[in-house]
């Protein structure tokens, strides 16, 4: 990876290409849309390059990130993203949706159907439309299941893309926010940049700023522990560079700048009784 936890396409052909000296076939390169730990995205364009150089499918998970494209602010960071094979996306992540909303989009479907098709009679369909025709089990691995994409339609016919596009811009602001009061501040500091709705920071008050890279780190996991535990605020972790990070996530579409300015009160005031060693 690169500085801003991005693959290096130098690094992706040279792994490819020691794969195929060593006698391997490599079939498929996945690129992000949106990491999980920073919400990093990848260099899509030129890994479609790589991926036509060598002749491979190239997936894009954009299961947490990839809805972002609506908000005008970032549309410029998925170029790209369109040329890929196949995207995984998480409605049930950035479009504010239930949980297990998830679905798999191809560039060419037939490809898929030529892999998962059935051909018993019983999953045979019959219809005189193309449309009527359509199975979802022809696509993927699973039969039965439950009608998920009712839950999608619903959200886009009753809400809109305009109305999604300005909760999740919304959303951006948040964490783009939170990384302007952490890098003011002279008790935080920031471990990845905000690329998307994602960030991860910690807190080095004054007491700890001689000490170790190990202390900070155990400080910053008791934190957290304390955090979740006091109730006002929740961030999860991420390990980031073989550092530990307090990570947040805005992806509600109520969260707002005031919330994020109680994120650090709330770290702060916790932080003051949790004592410091190392």
């Amino acid at each position: 990876m690169d500085e801003r936890f991005r693959i290096r396409t130098d690094d992706l052909i040279a792994k490819i290409s020691a794969d195929i000296e060593a006698g391997r076939i490599p079939f498929c390169v996945v690129a992000n849309a949106g990491t999980v730990n920073t919400g990093a995205i990848d260099p899509l364009t030129a890994i479609r390059e790589v991926a036509d150089r060598f002749q491979l499918w190239m997936h894009v998970d954009g299961s947490y990130g990839a809805f972002a494209v609506l908000a005008r602010s970032a549309r410029k960071l998925f170029a790209g993203m369109e040329q890929a094979d196949s995207i995984a996306l998480d409605p049930h992540k950035w479009l504010y949706l239930p949980v297990d909303v998830g679905c798999v989009i191809y560039r060419d479907p037939e490809i898929a159907r030529a892999a998962f098709a059935h051909e018993a009679e019983y999953t045979r369909m019959f219809g005189e439309e193309e449309d009527e025709a359509f199975v979802c089990w022809d696509y993927g691995p699973e039969l039965s299941r439950r009608f998920r994409a009712l839950k999608v339609w619903m959200l886009l016919k009753g809400v809109g893309l305009d109305c999604l596009s300005e909760a999740i811009e919304n959303n951006l602001a948040c964490a783009r926010y939170l990384e302007s009061m952490v890098r003011a501040s002279d008790d935080f500091e920031m471990v990845a940049p905000v690329e998307l709705s994602i960030f991860c920071f910690r807190h080095v008050p004054a007491q700890l700023k001689n000490k170790s890279p190990e202390a900070i780190d155990a400080f910053n996991e008791r934190l957290l522990v304390a955090l979740q535990r006091d109730g006002s605020s929740y961030l999860s972790n991420a390990a980031l560079a073989g550092r530990f990070a307090l990570r947040g996530c805005v992806l509600n579409y109520r969260t707002t700048l005031g919330d994020m300015e109680i994120l650090l009160e709330d770290l702060r005031r916790v932080a003051r009784s949790i004592p410091i060693s190392g």
